[in-house]
């Protein structure tokens, strides 16, 4: 069995992660154990979401010295020319939900995606993976989900990411996407060391 922390200090990410991961485990069993690990991570400045996500990797696993997966992510609106882009966590901090719909206005570009980048570094390897969720941005807040959760509605959905079951949301997200993809490497990888 090989254990890789995900280190991160947002606990609801994890709790995705977890989620998905005991789900795809029932199908196939996997290799592999996710721990969390509660690490508040500096990010460099970049433009490139994949070099924030493999600094961090590398600063993540400098800090704990296990083998780790760090995730890095973006949501990119049409009509806001792409912002916030990777700096999302910033800005939900700062303007929230209300400041991005207040930005849009009556803006008819509503279109959006999400962007999900996992880096995994053991101390020689370092890999990425990413996913995409396309939707749009709404023009109200609706109640449930967090960070931009309750804003934005997946294609083909008529829920927002927020409103959506966990198993719903956990086989169309950009996070899963990306966790999806690092399985399967890590699978193909590793699996002759069990």
């Amino acid at each position: 069995m090989t254990f890789v922390y995900f280190a991160s200090s947002n606990e609801n990410k994890f709790l995705e992660i977890q989620s998905l991961f005991e789900n795809q485990n029932k199908e196939n069993k996997e290799n592999i154990e996710i721990l969390f690990s509660n690490l508040a991570i500096k990010e460099i400045q970049s433009e490139s979401i994949i070099e924030v996500a493999e600094d961090k990797a590398k600063k993540a696993f400098n800090a704990i010295k296990k083998p780790v997966i760090v995730e890095d992510d973006g949501l990119f609106i049409d009509g806001l020319n792409g912002f916030p882009g990777i700096y999302a966590s910033f800005v939900f901090k700062t303007i929230g939900n209300k400041g991005i719909l207040n930005l849009l206005g009556s803006n008819k570009n509503r279109r959006a995606h999400f962007l999900s980048v996992f880096s995994f570094y053991d101390g020689k390897t370092i890999e990425t993976f990413n996913g995409q969720t396309a939707g749009h941005i709404t023009t109200e807040i609706f109640p449930k989900g967090w960070g931009f959760d309750p804003i934005f509605k997946p294609e083909k959905e008529d829920k927002t990411y927020g409103e959506l079951n966990i198993l719903r949301k956990n086989e169309i997200s950009h996070r899963s996407k990306a966790f999806r993809q690092f399985l399967t490497w890590h699978k193909l990888k590793y699996n002759h060391q069990s």
